[in-house]
């Protein structure tokens, strides 16, 4: 009797062990749904799979990444390229108002890009992103003399880009972003198409007035004319004055 009450005992102190670990268990879960973060959804279709960040760099770069078939990835370079166009586009933008507030920084090199199906977290290498960045921090002081530069380094970096990943570039991005973002209206910077055209199309600079022709005056032949020397040298002789020209004989 004694050996089965204790027997008993420890299987009711082992139910209530499994018991307790149960209920903590189901806590954990009531807690986690409740106090859960709202990250921004992902693709859930399996367009990219496991492909976001870094990894989904690499593979549209052309670096092999694990378990990922080639022929996969040359698939999916149509649907990253507006990925990537919003990726540069929100960095220059970023650059542009941290400039307009004197802020400026270092972008990072994560962004999470919105879809049609959620979000996709896209990642870019720092040095090119450092020249985006900067290009929308030069553009926001407004400067003219700077608009050619800043148009051939944003070209440059985008196309560099594009050439890297395997896709053509079919406008260029200084065509769409500098035009004044946000709407602005700032009179000391020029269109940039004029700014462009006056840098491959030299100019010869505008004459300011009309050029001055000197014109003499002749108003005052009409009422005497000074004889003048050679038409008295041009002047025939008579016979009689050469008669008397010649000498006397002695």
């Amino acid at each position: 009797m004694n050996s089965f009450f204790q027997l008993f005992f420890a299987w009711g102190l082992l139910l209530v062990f499994i018991l307790v670990l149960y209920i903590i268990d189901k806590v954990n879960v009531i807690y986690q749904s409740y106090a859960k973060p709202d990250m921004p959804q992902t693709y859930n279709d399996g367009l990219f799979g496991e492909l976001s960040g870094k990894s989904l760099w690499d593979a549209m770069s052309g670096i092999p990444v694990p378990g990922v078939d080639a022929k996969f990835v040359g698939t999916l370079k149509p649907h990253y390229e507006p990925v990537l166009r919003q990726h540069i586009e929100q960095v220059f933008m970023e650059g542009y108002k941290h400039g307009k507030a004197g802020t400026a920084g270092v972008p990072t090199n994560n962004r999470m890009i919105p879809t049609p199906r959620g979000s996709l977290e896209s990642w870019l290498p720092m040095h090119h992103l450092a020249s985006i960045y900067q290009a929308g921090v030069d553009f926001a002081k407004g400067n003219a003399d700077d608009v050619l530069r800043i148009q051939q380094s944003l070209d440059q970096v985008t196309a560099m880009i594009y050439a890297r990943i395997g896709v053509g570039l079919n406008e260029a991005y200084s065509a769409t972003l500098l035009i004044h973002p946000e709407g602005e209206d700032n009179p000391e910077l020029p269109p940039v198409e004029e700014v462009f055209a006056a840098a491959e199309v030299p100019t010869e600079p505008a004459l300011t007035h009309e050029p001055m022709v000197l014109q003499p005056d002749l108003s005052g032949l009409q009422t005497a004319q000074p004889a003048s020397p050679v038409a008295a040298m041009a002047s025939p002789v008579s016979s009689e004055q050469t008669e008397e020209a010649k000498p006397i004989p002695a």
